[in-house]
């Protein structure tokens, strides 16, 4: 028993070690979204340290233009479409009531979106085509699968169409509610959240119904593009850890 516990306890060690070796890696890049490809891939290699070794990977819940768009652009070129599914919907800008839209695609070439439908609607929100410059910030946008009342007593879980560019843990903006969550499973197609918590702010709460949009978000609403979270798997013969962090640039 004593000894499975010191494993246990080494392992968490490494888990930790891979948290803050991504963490300065990271510290070292601030240009998170000018990268041909996403900073840290998903499938990264294990590294040894002392007699265990841990792997980490981070993901980064948007991307950025890499050239302007025009209204009537059917391609959008960014940064990196690393995580993004093969098909979906994305948002451009941060505020749908000063020039940001929805927009549809049905394919990715390298960086790029392709089959791109401007001023798309979402569940019941509206939006409308414009040009974005250089640099906008393209957000991941999934749906809600589990209807919310309008009530601070939070739901014990909800679940949102699963989109890998979302994270475990965090907040979500659903029509402008911001609604935080510490945990998250997926299965079926579908993210469950977990932890939830509703009128965060103080706020009136806002009944949502299924199908309405969902975007990522930091808590205290500082834009999505300013994080990236970390996870980390720690090993030291059959004992596995695992940490998780989400950083702020």
């Amino acid at each position: 028993s004593g000894a499975n516990h010191f494993g246990s306890m080494q392992a968490l060690f490494e888990a930790d070690s891979g948290l803050e070796f991504e963490q300065r890696r990271w510290a070292q890049n601030q240009n998170w979204y000018r990268s041909a490809t996403d900073p840290s891939s998903s499938t990264a290699a294990a590294q040894t340290l002392g007699a265990g070794s841990f792997t980490v990977s981070s993901n980064l819940p948007a991307t950025m233009l890499r050239n302007g768009l025009a209204a009537s652009a059917a391609t959008i070129n960014v940064y990196t479409t690393n995580r993004f599914p093969a098909a979906g919907i994305l948002q451009i800008d941060e505020d749908l009531t000063a020039g940001a839209e929805f927009v549809r695609y049905t394919g990715i070439v390298g960086n790029t979106f392709t089959g791109v439908t401007p001023a798309a609607t979402v569940g019941t929100v509206i939006s409308v085509a414009g040009a974005h410059q250089r640099s906008d910030t393209l957000y991941p946008v999934t749906t809600l699968v589990d209807a919310l009342a309008a009530s601070c007593t939070a739901p014990a879980t909800f679940r949102i169409a699963a989109h890998s560019k979302f994270l475990t843990a965090g907040t979500l903006d659903i029509e402008g509610e911001e609604i935080n969550y510490t945990g998250s499973t997926v299965s079926g197609g579908n993210m469950t959240l977990t932890g939830v918590t509703r009128c965060r702010d103080g706020g009136a709460p806002v009944a949502h119904i299924v199908g309405q949009p969902v975007t990522p978000v930091l808590t205290n609403g500082i834009s999505a593009r300013f994080q990236v979270e970390m996870v980390s798997t720690g090993t030291l013969g059959n004992n596995i850890r695992f940490g998780r962090k989400t950083i702020q640039r």
